[in-house]
C-alpha cells in the first residue's frame, strides 16, 4: 500500500516489477501541498520532515540564522528564488556553447509537423528514434515537438549539495537554449532509492516532479527550486517516506540499471522519455556538468537520428 492523499495532480502508486513505490508530482504546486500535508500519523516508519536541517548539507547556507530549523520548514520554501541555484544554471548555460553548436537545427526542424489533432509528437519516442508515435495534449494548442528530459535530483549523503544539482542546472540550461531555438522541452527531476522501507515488499522508492511542463515557457525560480539538492534532502525525502515503513536511512539513491529505466518513463507518463544518468562516481560540479552536457547531447543525438534523409512523414 501507499499513502492515500486528495491532493490534485500527486499520484501514489506501485511498480511491482521492480518493487517501488511511487509519488509523482504533476506539478511542482502540487509537490508543496502534498509535504505541506502530512502529518506525522501519515509516516509509518521515519519522518525525515520532523529533523533538524542542517543547511550546509542540504545546500542552503543562506538559511543560517532565518530562524527555520526543520526539513518541512525548508521544503516549504519551493519555489523561491535562489541566489546560488540561478548563479549554477548561469554557469552551466555558459558551458553547454558547444552543445548548441553541435545541434544540428535544420534537422530538429524537418521534425516538426502540424498534426490534425493539434497535439504532440511523444518526446520519449522520438529521442528513441520512433519518429511516428504521437500522444494527444487537448491542453495545449501548440504543435510542436517536445524533446523530455528526466534528471535525477538525488545522490548519497556523501554527495555535495552543489554537485547534484549540477545535473538540473544542466537539464534546465538546455530547456532553455533548445526553447530559444524554437523548440520545446518537457523537464523532470526524480530520485530512486534502493531499500528505502522496512517493509517486506515493494522496499524501493520513486519520487518525481515536473519542473517544466512542454505547454509552458520556463520558470527558472520554480523548477531550480524544485529540481535542487536542498529540496531533495527535505521534500523528496518526505514523499518517499509516506509511502511506507521507512527506514531511518532511507535506503541507498542510486541509478536505475538502463533496462529498468523504462519503468521511470512509465511512472511519469512519458513512454521511453529520456532518463538521464545520476552519475554516482561525480564529485565535483565540473564532472557532473560534463556528463550532463553528455547525456543531452546523445539524447538530441537519438531525436535526429531518424531524421536525416527524411522530410516527410
Amino acid at each position: 500500500m501507499v499513502h492515500k492523499t486528495d491532493i490534485r495532480g500527486i499520484n501514489n502508486f506501485v511498480i511491482p516489477e521492480i518493487n517501488t513505490r511511487c509519488s509523482i508530482a504533476e506539478t511542482v504546486q502540487a509537490s508543496s501541498e502534498y509535504v505541506a500535508s502530512l502529518k506525522e500519523s501519515d509516516f509509518k516508519g521515519y519522518n525525515p520532515l520532523s529533523q533538524s536541517a542542517n543547511f550546509s548539507w542540504i545546500g542552503r547556507e543562506d538559511l543560517k540564522g532565518s530562524g527555520i530549523k526543520k526539513r518541512r520548514e525548508v521544503a516549504a520554501l519551493v519555489g523561491d528564488y535562489v541566489e546560488n541555484d540561478h548563479k549554477q544554471i548561469a554557469s552551466a548555460r555558459k558551458q553547454m556553447s558547444d552543445l548548441v553548436d553541435s545541434i544540428d537545427f535544420h534537422s530538429l526542424k524537418r521534425m516538426l509537423k502540424w498534426s490534425d489533432n493539434r497535439g504532440k509528437v511523444n518526446a520519449g519516442r522520438l529521442l528513441n528514434g520512433d519518429s511516428r508515435f504521437r500522444r494527444t495534449l487537448t491542453k495545449s494548442q501548440a504543435p510542436a515537438e517536445a524533446v523530455a528530459l528526466v534528471v535525477p535530483t538525488g545522490g548519497n549523503a556523501n554527495i555535495k549539495a552543489e554537485v547534484m544539482f549540477a545535473r538540473t542546472a544542466v537539464a534546465l540550461a538546455a530547456a532553455e537554449l533548445l526553447g530559444e531555438a524554437g523548440f520545446i522541452v518537457e523537464v523532470w527531476g526524480y530520485a530512486y532509492s534502493q531499500g528505502c522501507y522496512n517493509d517486506s515488499k515493494n522496499k524501493n522508492a520513486i519520487a518525481a516532479v515536473m519542473l517544466k511542463s512542454a505547454d509552458e515557457p520556463l520558470n527558472e525560480a520554480i523548477a531550480a527550486s524544485a529540481g535542487s539538492a536542498w529540496f531533495f534532502r527535505s521534500g523528496i525525502f518526505g514523499m518517499w517516506a509516506a509511502q511506507g515503513d521507512a527506514d531511518w536511512g532511507l535506503g541507498r539513491s542510486c541509478e536505475l540499471p538502463k533496462e529498468k529505466q523504462k519503468y521511470v518513463a512509465q511512472a511519469i507518463g512519458l513512454q521511453q522519455a529520456h532518463v538521464m544518468r545520476q552519475g554516482d562516481g561525480q564529485h565535483s560540479v565540473k564532472a557532473a556538468i560534463e556528463v550532463g552536457i553528455e547525456d543531452v547531447k546523445e539524447a538530441i543525438s537519438k531525436w535526429t537520428a531518424k531524421a536525416d534523409g527524411e522530410d516527410e512523414y
